[in-house]
């Protein structure tokens, strides 16, 4: 039995996508080097055409009648799903540059949507391009049943909700305030939930791209709360202070719902997880109210960089990326455990860098902390090594 012929009972709908997953973790099926090869061609190929198309077009411009680049974009598009669609569901053989051609029609929709704003001259917000754009593909995932186009819906909203936030007018605008970051991260949050929602829906397969996406934007956007310098202006009038209270109430929703679906861990590891993710929002917020200032005289204007608030950011950081590594491990999770252990070692370089002072004590800093770093690192990634020899031990045994 290969990890391709349960991907074929699958793709017939022969069995369910929680199915397959059983299946494939119960006689821990490897899916073939060779096949996410081609995936990672594919992919790189998608984009290099769908980029090469739009700098023909744009090199030969003016000479091309207004009819002909509506209708040669259009052409291009459906004849790209077309292609797709035949090589996946047709053939049967090829799925992987199917989907790539897929992706490459779902690109090009994007630009079929520039293209008629040029032409006609349409004055419109940024945002709503990205937006039609995204309502667009909304369908392609669910009916395609393809993972790719799953993660491309994610970002097309991601890039729409960036523009949003920082449109002038806009009823989200939070632009130029620094605590706009904590909004991506409650994002990335909303986006864990729902990967953890779908384990146990007809869409299983989507469910580890939307966790392992969610957690990274998280994590990224948070870790900016770890340095000393990371500051701004706090008092913008025009910023929508109600914003992040309604994201989060979102984002806690979305994990509250999906946290039953993390059968692997035990009932009390379970909910430790969600109090870690809950906590991080808690701090999010007293940093979105305005309440670390703690060494700022009354009345001041309050800049991150002049208070020791990071220290909070740096402490928090740390304790969920440990709690992240041994819910990885009960997951038998490679990614959660590697992006633990990396998140871990971004922080203390945080901290070694905000403690810069004068030439002196940042030599004999550079001295200690270096030699700190380097034996740190060793031990780090001895016990990445010696996790990852657990999960893939843990899952050999419980193989027939």
């Amino acid at each position: 039995m290969k990890y391709a012929d349960i991907q074929k009972l699958h793709d017939a709908g022969l069995i369910t996508g929680q199915q397959r997953q059983k299946i494939i973790e119960h006689f821990n099926l490897k899916e073939d080097g060779g096949n996410k090869f081609l995936a990672i061609l594919s992919m790189i190929g998608a984009a290099l055409i769908t980029t090469g198309i739009i700098l023909l077009i744009s090199a030969h411009w003016n000479e091309i009648p207004r009819g002909a680049k509506i209708a040669g974009g259009m052409a291009l598009m459906l004849g790209f799903h077309a292609g797709g669609w035949w090589l996946r569901e047709v053939r049967g053989k090829y799925r992987r540059t199917g989907e790539a051609l897929h992706l490459v029609g779902s690109g090009l929709f994007l630009a079929n949507l520039a293209l008629l704003g040029q032409i006609y001259n349409i004055v419109s917000r940024p945002p709503n391009a990205f937006l039609a754009w995204w309502i667009g593909i909304a369908a392609l995932p669910w009916l395609l049943r393809s993972k790719a186009q799953h993660v491309l819906l994610l970002i097309a909203f991601g890039i729409w909700f960036g523009l949003e936030v920082n449109e002038r007018g806009s009823w989200i605008y939070c632009g130029d305030d620094a605590r706009q970051l904590l909004l991506y991260a409650l994002l990335g949050l909303a986006y864990l939930g729902a990967g953890w929602v779908l384990r146990r829906g007809a869409f299983a397969d989507f469910a580890g791209v939307t966790e392992k996406l969610g957690l990274l934007v998280f994590l990224t956007f948070f870790y900016p709360l770890t340095w000393k310098d990371f500051f701004g202006g706090w008092e913008n009038p025009e910023t929508r202070p109600w914003f992040f209270p309604v994201l989060g109430l979102v984002a806690l929703a979305s994990l509250v719902t999906g946290v039953k679906n993390l059968r692997a861990l035990t009932a009390q590891w379970r909910w430790t997880w969600f109090a870690a993710l809950a906590g991080m929002m808690v701090f999010m917020a007293s940093v979105w109210l305005g309440l670390w200032r703690l060494d700022h005289p009354a009345g001041s204007r309050f800049y991150w960089g002049d208070s020791w608030s990071y220290l909070g950011g740096t402490l928090a950081l740390f304790i969920f990326c440990l709690l992240q590594v041994q819910v990885g491990l009960q997951e038998r999770s490679a990614f959660l455990v590697n992006l633990g252990v990396v998140f871990i070692a971004l922080d203390i370089i945080a901290a070694y860098l905000d403690l810069f002072g004068s030439m002196a004590r940042t030599g004999v800093m550079f001295l200690v902390s270096g030699v700190f770093l380097i034996v740190f690192g060793v031990y780090l990634e001895r016990k990445r090594r010696k996790l990852m020899k657990q999960i893939q031990s843990s899952t050999a045994m419980e193989a027939p």
